[in-house]
């Protein structure tokens, strides 16, 4: 599979420890249920670092829980992903 079949591709990293699982799987599955037929590669959660929740779109970064000192907000990241998919 070439890179062109793989991108773009959503990754989302979360901490399994702090308990961010349940809310990595909703995001997860709200950007594939408004996206999936513009994400080739999918979207993927992974377990990463204490604290951490961040939202990739291939290697740029659409939000940081760390930088933000917050969760991201309803629709907060579909509404990047629409201007970055649609623009």
């Amino acid at each position: 599979m070439s890179v062109a079949d793989t991108s773009p591709a959503v990754r989302i990293a979360f901490c399994f420890e702090c308990g961010f699982t349940r809310r990595a799987n909703k995001l997860a599955g709200d950007v594939m249920e408004e996206f999936g037929d513009f994400l080739p590669g999918g979207v993927t959660i992974v377990p990463g670092e204490r604290e951490i929740f961040d939202v990739w779109l291939d290697d740029r970064l659409l939000f940081s829980r760390k930088k933000a000192g917050r969760f991201p907000n309803e629709r907060e990241v579909e509404d990047q992903l629409i201007e970055i998919l649609e623009g």
